[in-house]
């Protein structure tokens, strides 16, 4: 096992414990934003400045659609909020990558930039599908007119519902990196996330429907139960 590999799987288990034990206690999540199928919740992080948000929402999709939009790298500063840039580095393996991305700050902080690890995976029982992700800020060298980001962590959770709905939830905690207060804090906490999930809320994903993935099986809805296909 390479030392990148063996590096990333131990962050991975931290990470499901962590993002497994805050989604445990329901009564810990403050509902901050409910606007046009979007909502926002919050907690107290333990490991950044700023909150650890949590959005959710619904759309009508197949599975592999949402999961072919979310790997598409390319369009990712279409639609989240505040990304300038974001550029696949390598594949591991079909369901891992390494991406290098940009956040646009206000002037006059200076930009973010992030190297993180995704890595998509599927309960055969209940066809949850999760995308969880981490940062890697020793990947790629640091540019000095940027600020990396040291801390990120975060989880797209998609939930299988009946008639050929899907619940859709972010979860992130992260530290945006150096001194940030004020309305500054408030964009990286609430802004970004549901302005991001609004997006998504709202994106047409014709051109992704079809997609296939082998590690990606579609629920079926025979009126009475879901089952798998």
């Amino acid at each position: 096992m390479s030392l990148l590999k063996g590096r990333i799987t131990r962050a991975i288990v931290a990470s499901s414990a962590l993002l497994l034990s805050s989604l445990a206690v329901a009564s810990d999540w403050q509902l901050e934003m409910d606007e046009e199928g979007v909502q926002l919740y919050s907690m107290e992080s333990t490991t950044s400045p700023m909150k650890t948000v949590r959005v959710v929402s619904q759309v009508k999709a197949s599975l592999s659609s949402l999961v072919s939009f979310l790997s598409d790298h390319n369009q990712f500063p279409a639609w989240m909020d505040k990304v300038a840039k974001a550029e696949k580095i390598k594949d591991i393996s079909p369901q891992e990558t390494i991406t290098y991305t940009v956040i646009d700050s206000p002037w006059p902080e200076r930009d973010r930039d992030n190297v993180i690890y995704s890595k998509w995976e599927q309960d055969p029982q209940t066809l949850v599908v999760t995308k969880k992700i981490l940062s890697e800020p020793q990947y790629v060298s640091e540019n000095a007119d940027m600020i990396r980001m040291p801390f990120f962590e975060g989880e797209w959770k998609l939930v299988p519902k009946s008639n050929g709905l899907v619940e859709v939830s972010y979860t992130v905690d992260f530290n945006p990196g150096g001194n940030v207060q004020g309305w500054v804090l408030e964009m990286f906490t609430y802004e970004m996330p549901f302005k991001t999930m609004q997006n998504l809320h709202t994106t047409a994903l014709g051109r992704y429907e079809g997609a296939k993935f082998a590690f990606i099986k579609e629920p079926v809805n025979n009126g009475m139960a879901m089952t798998v296909q």
